[in-house]
């Protein structure tokens, strides 16, 4: 078996055509087969080289790998020049200089008479000589007009035999007027000469199967088998598009996704292994088939996404987690040291965010090294004696703690040794703060319900944080201290 996947160049890479590759790229590797590449470059005014490194970096980020080189459709006009060649020896394709006011002349008249509009023929016997050569022209395929000539294939998804009656197909064009060829002629030579035996793609594509299978039959060449996928559709119902949001797979990296949750949604957007949600790439090549592919459209659910990402982000190494967050940092953005007091908040916070974007801008309060507190959030609360009180004694609690506990050493985080050990001293250092912390609320008869909002605010300005012992260790004794003074001046001389 060998399947393949084959983009055009002329835009970003489509969640729908990564979801095409995954398919094609599950169903090959399922039944120890190949995957293959091909690059369809022959819209010349179209395709950008930007386009297609964005293709092969979707892909690859999605560990999706061909088997072999990829091919370069616009490396390969010659071969397809000798198939052009060949038809016309045999009659089985003809010259068309009809210009294109004619085509709509002859269009619109089968409209008028509630006919399909398509080529009437013009050129079909026209035995054209040089100088007429010179002139502009197509070359169009020969469809067999004989009584009762039919083209059919069965669709391996649906599993029923599609037949399509040749009068329903016009003399379609082999070659432009650029010489350049149609995608119905290229794809026919690529896929046979390459060995491809399955070709799954989106169902937008059936009227052109039939056309391909002539082609097929035509050249001399064994049809390959083909499977329609339904489309993905928009939670209105229409077909995926900008207006639904994020479309592109680079799009989702940059928004923070990981490429983990994106095959593991993509592969249960028309398709299920009983009940299952969460699968790896492994699972998906050990048990992807064609017969649990729905038959119909799938609806992209923002939401069931979002959640695939949260569980694939709370399986993440904290210092796994610091180095991908950075890779999608916007260039004014600080980067994210690679150190165990990052790796406390990014460990205490990775149940908590969607995103990896979401999950960096909880993190604001701790690369900034000055903090700026709102009105808008503190007018919410009515700061009293008590709580400058609190603070005072607070920050007395955090100078005196032992410098030990904020102790790192010299850790080789490059080595799994080295964070292995590294987690090991976050979890000592967390306990003792939290030992630490519970006996000076207990010795002022104060709880940790009742102070945490103060906490928060002081460390962070926002009613919302990461836990305190994970701040007072992240952020050190130092800032901790200043964090506070700031807080409680502010409140004392402003805000009353």
């Amino acid at each position: 078996m060998k399947t393949r996947f084959a983009p055009s160049p002329t835009g970003y890479l489509h969640i729908g055509g990564a979801r095409t590759a995954l398919f094609n790229y599950a169903y090959a590797k399922h039944n120890a087969g190949k995957f293959a590449l091909r690059i369809e470059d022959t819209d010349f005014e179209r395709s950008e080289k930007r386009f297609e490194e964005d293709i092969m970096e979707s892909l690859k980020w999605l560990s999706i790998f061909p088997d072999e080189e990829t091919i370069f459709q616009s490396e390969r006009l010659g071969i397809y020049k000798s198939y052009v060649v060949q038809l016309l020896k045999e009659n089985k394709a003809y010259y068309c200089f009809c210009s294109k006011e004619l085509l709509e002349e002859d269009r619109n008249k089968l409209i008028a008479e509630n006919k399909k509009p398509m080529y009437v023929g013009r050129c079909r016997e026209l035995k054209p000589d040089e100088a007429l050569l010179k002139t502009p022209h197509v070359i169009r395929f020969r469809v067999d007009r004989s009584s009762g000539a039919a083209t059919g294939f069965k669709d391996l998804i649906r599993n029923q035999y599609i037949n399509v009656n040749n009068d329903e197909i016009d003399d379609f064009v082999l070659v432009r007027e650029d010489g350049i060829p149609t995608y119905n002629f290229a794809v026919v030579i690529d896929d046979a000469l390459t060995g491809i035996t399955h070709i799954l793609r989106g169902d937008d594509h059936l009227s052109n199967t039939p056309k391909q299978i002539m082609l097929y039959n035509a050249l001399g060449f064994n049809a390959p088998e083909f499977a329609h996928v339904s489309m993905i559709l928009g939670s209105d119902g229409k077909r995926l598009s900008k207006r639904h949001g994020a479309t592109s797979v680079n799009q989702y990296k940059k928004e923070g996704y990981l490429p983990e949750a994106i095959v593991n949604y993509l592969i249960r957007l028309g398709w299920s292994h009983g009940n299952d949600e969460i699968l790896s790439m492994e699972d998906i090549i050990k048990y992807f088939d064609l017969k649990n592919i729905s038959k119909s459209a799938a609806v992209f659910n923002t939401e069931k996404l979002l959640w695939l990402n949260s569980h694939y982000i709370k399986l993440k190494d904290p210092f796994i987690l610091i180095n991908l967050i950075n890779d999608i940092k916007d260039d004014f953005q600080i980067p994210l040291s690679l150190d165990i007091k990052t790796a406390a908040l990014v460990d205490s916070l990775k149940s908590r965010a969607k995103t990896l974007v979401e999950f960096r801008n909880k993190l604001d309060f701790f690369i900034d090294e000055t903090i700026n507190y709102k009105d808008e959030i503190l007018n919410e609360f009515n700061f009293n004696e008590n709580d400058s009180a609190f603070l005072k004694s607070f920050g007395e609690f955090i100078a005196g703690l032992n410098d030990e506990i904020f102790n790192c050493g010299d850790m080789d985080l490059t080595a799994r040794t080295g964070k292995e050990n590294a987690l090991e001293k976050l979890k000592n250092s967390i306990e003792s703060i939290k030992n630490e912390f519970n006996g000076f609320l207990s010795k002022n008869n104060w709880t940790i319900k009742e102070k945490a909002m103060l906490i928060r605010l002081a460390f962070t300005g926002e009613k919302v944080s990461p836990p305190i012992y994970e701040m007072i260790f992240s952020l050190g004794k130092e800032r901790c201290v200043e964090r506070i003074e700031k807080f409680s001046d502010y409140i004392i001389n402003i805000k009353r």
